[in-house]
Parts: structure tokens; sequence; C-alpha cells
């Protein structure tokens, strides 16, 4: 069977207008028979509503792929997008504190005995500064500098030495040119040229640009403050108060403002019989100086009895109180010698801990004592610091250097000076080299060993900045350090 005999067996399919109108219709007889217009309207009609339902299926066989109708693909899932995750917090860098130093310097009782008097004299005036000379470096390196003032400047009259001090007002333009900056007047002889000198003392040396603090000219003087002086010193707030036990009989009745005295039987003739406390003062005043916003208290007291190199009952006895209050430095005079120094753990009324420091006392500064211990001066440095992100303020660290006051007449050396204070370590290291720095032999060498192991032994050596015991605090508040057992009476 050939291919056309396949065409001739199928069936033949119907047209489009066959399937409407029957087998043989054709357009044109259709529209002869019906017009041209119902003829085209029938095939419109076909176009709107039957062609659609005429689209083969995707897979049913098609000789016209145009005539398929395309299919749908479903559009892709759009991909989920993922929940980012939180960033940890970085952990903060730890703010390094910050804080502010400041250093104190003090020396002992300044003594003017007439022979320093005619040390300085230059025939026309005084120059005090030479005689001073051990001390200037250390007191000038501080930040505030300070003494016992035990002389006065007297309105009238001629210079004397003990037992009524009266000096020339050179001295006090040098304490301010060798670096000090304030000195307590509140002493035995604050009252040695009466009413008139101790208020002429104070304008002295206000004249001279020295702090004082002790005793006052006027009431209002004393009002002011509670005549508390208070400096700041590269942000730490200090209030300095001064006392003393008595005034050698001097009566201060008609003015009791003029010296802060904490005895009230202080005219007793002999300091053994005064015994009858009065701390009412200078508890008001304490309380004062905690409402003037200060980090630190120090205080001034002038007691004990001379050359006692140990303490006396009530020394102890004021000093527990005063750290009892709240005070931070307790700075002691008035014996001549020196009396032991030492920092302890103190604990104030609201319970916090710090470390306070008291020396009884620091001993001379300047005289022309020459019996033991009286010639053993020292100058003490206080380091102080505060953290400032806390509030904080503490002693940081504690040292004093070992001075000697010469006297070149009780060694036999032949020099153009007689009374000169001189740094100990740097003259005994100076001559054990080999070097007499011009005034130096070998008993004054000698007693100069036997001055240190004096004074290490009522100050203790862990204290001398420059012997192999003392060992600096770095950081933080200083812990407490016992104090030495001086030596017998």
């Amino acid at each position: 069977m050939n291919e056309n005999d396949n065409r001739k067996n199928t069936p033949r399919r119907k047209t489009f207008w066959e399937t409407f109108f029957g087998e043989g219709a054709t357009p044109a007889a259709l529209a002869k028979q019906y017009g041209v217009p119902v003829l085209l309207a029938v095939y419109a009609l076909f176009a709107v509503f039957a062609m659609p339902h005429c689209t083969r299926l995707k897979d049913a066989p098609s000789e016209d792929a145009s005539f398929r109708t395309p299919a749908v693909t479903a559009a892709p899932k759009a991909a989920a997008t993922p929940t980012p995750k939180p960033e940890p917090t970085p952990t903060p860098e730890p703010k390094e504190p910050t804080f502010r130093n400041a250093t104190l310097a003090y020396v002992g009782d300044l003594v003017v005995h007439m022979g320093l008097n005619e040390e300085a004299s230059t025939g026309d005036g005084y120059d005090y500064l030479p005689v001073m000379e051990g001390v200037i470096p250390y007191v000038q390196d501080a930040d505030y500098a300070f003494c016992c003032f035990e002389t006065t400047f007297p309105i009238e009259g001629d210079v004397s030495g003990y037992p009524t001090f009266h000096s020339p007002v050179k001295l006090a333009t040098d304490l301010k040119a060798a670096g000090f900056d304030l000195v307590e007047t509140a002493n035995n002889h604050c009252m040695d040229a009466r009413k008139e000198g101790l208020d002429n003392t104070l304008d002295v040396l206000d004249a001279a640009g020295l702090d004082h603090v002790g005793t006052y000219r006027t009431q209002a003087e004393r009002n002011e403050n509670h005549g508390i002086v208070v400096k700041d010193l590269n942000g730490i707030r200090i209030a300095f108060l001064s006392y003393t036990y008595g005034t050698n009989c001097f009566p201060v009745t008609d003015f009791p403002y003029a010296a802060n005295i904490f005895f009230s039987d202080y005219l007793e003739p002999y300091a053994d019989d005064i015994d009858e406390l009065d701390l009412s003062g200078l508890d008001a005043d304490i309380a004062a100086a905690k409402d003037l916003n200060v980090d630190m208290i120090a205080v001034f007291m002038h007691w004990g009895l001379e050359y006692h190199t140990e303490p006396v009952d009530y020394q102890r006895e004021v000093a527990d109180h005063l750290f009892a209050q709240g005070v931070d430095l307790v700075l002691g005079g008035h014996p001549h010698v020196p009396e032991p120094m030492e920092t302890r753990t103190v604990t104030d009324a609201e319970g916090n801990e710090r470390t306070g420091y008291l020396c009884y006392c620091m001993g001379n500064f300047l005289s022309c004592m020459n019996d033991r211990y009286t010639n053993l001066p020292g100058v003490t440095t206080l380091e102080l610091e505060k953290n400032v992100d806390t509030g904080k303020t503490y002693l940081k660290n504690v040292s004093y250097a070992p001075l000697i006051m010469v006297d070149t007449a009780d060694h036999g050396v032949m020099s153009t000076w007689r009374y000169k204070l001189v740094d100990l370590h740097k003259s005994i290291d100076s001559y054990a080299a080999g070097d007499s720095l011009g005034f130096i032999n070998d008993t004054l060498y000698n007693d100069m060993i036997t001055a240190l192991n004096d004074i290490h032994s009522i100050w203790g050596a862990n204290f001398d900045r420059f012997d192999p015991s003392y060992e600096a605090n770095t950081e933080g508040e200083m812990p407490a350090k016992a104090p030495m057992t001086a030596p017998a009476e």
C-alpha cells in the first residue's frame, strides 16, 4: 500500500463551515444564501467564544506548534533571607584612673638663738640662707613646705634670743626665699613680744608672702574659717590647724582669740604641772574643717616635755583623739629633740579605714643647742595622692632626710662660719670618699655617724629615704609602719 492509498482510506476532516452548516458548505455558497454580513458575524462569534475552547492540550499531537498554549512555569521560590546574628557587644577597655599628687615638706622648731643672728649678720643686715643650706633642696622640691616659728617680730626693740625671741624681719623673707610657704605660730613663744608683737609678726609674715596659722590679730580673723588655712595643691585640698599647750605664762585672757591653746591651766609656770586638757575648741575646728570640702586635715601640735625622746601620756591620748575625730596628719613639735614617727591604720566615726601619719616631734629646725639629740633636725616629705574617679585621697609615701646642725667650734674646725645645717648622708658619704667639703674632720665625721644612728633609733631607718631599708610605696595607699622605740632618757 502506497502513500496515496493511505490518504484515500483516511476520513476527510470537516471544514469550519461544514461543522456549522453541513457537508459541502462553503463560504461562497453561504454568502450567497445568507449574505456576507451574516457570514462575517458568524465567524466573529466563533472567534470570540469557540476558539479558546478548541486549544489542544500541551501533550496532544498537533501539526502546527503555533496553536499550542505555552506551559506556565512556576516562579522559583525566593531563597529565604537568613536572620542576621546580633553582633556581640564589645567589652569596653578598662578606664585608667586619674590621679592627682601633691608633696608636703616640713621641719621642726625654728629657735632663733643669738648665735644664729650673729651667724646671719652681714654688717648692714642679715642673711639666713647660708645657715639653712642643707634643707633648701628638699623644701624647694615640695609643693608646700612649713615649719614651727618660735620667735616674733616686735614693732620696736633690739634683736634678742632666749628667753624671749625677737628676730629681724629679714628672717621672714629668707624663709620664703628658701622655699617655705607656711609657718605655724601657735607655740609657747608666740607672746614673747606681747600682743602688739604677735600682731606685727603676722603683718611681717603677710608682707613676705608666708601663710600662717595658730595666732590671730582680731576676733574676725579667728572667726574666718575657724582660723583654718586651706590650701589647694594640684587639686588636693588640705586644711591646716595649729594649737599650743601654753604661752610661757603670758596670758591671753583679754584676747582669747589671739592663740589656739588646748590646756585651760596654760598659765602654770612649769610645763609638767599643766594637765587640764580642753579639746573643745580643737574639736570644733576639726568639725569646721570637714565642712570646708577638704580632702585631708593636718594639725600642728606644740606639746610634750622638752628634751624627752619619748612622748608623754597626754601626747598619746591627744593623738588618738585627733585621729578618731578625722585628722589625717598629726605634726608635733616643742621638745627640741626627735620623738617617734609612725603611720597607723585609723578608723573614723563612720567606720572608714585610712593610713594616718604621726610624728610626736621633728626636733629643732635651726638652733644653737648642742646637747645630744638637740642638733638632729630632719626634713620629712609626705606624698599625697587623690584618685579623681573615686574621690579618695590618701597618704602614698612618707620619708625623711636626716640633717645635722653643725657647730664648728664644738669640733675644732677652722672655718669662715660657725653654724650651718647640712645634709647628714651627703656629708658622711663625701668624707668617706675623701672629700671633707672644707669643714669635716675625723671628730665631726664620727659624731655624724653617731648622729645618724641616733636618728634611726628614734624615727626609724625604714623612713630614711637614703637608707637601704627604705622601701618607697609605688601604688595606692601606703601600709602602716610601726613606730620605733626611742632610746632611754
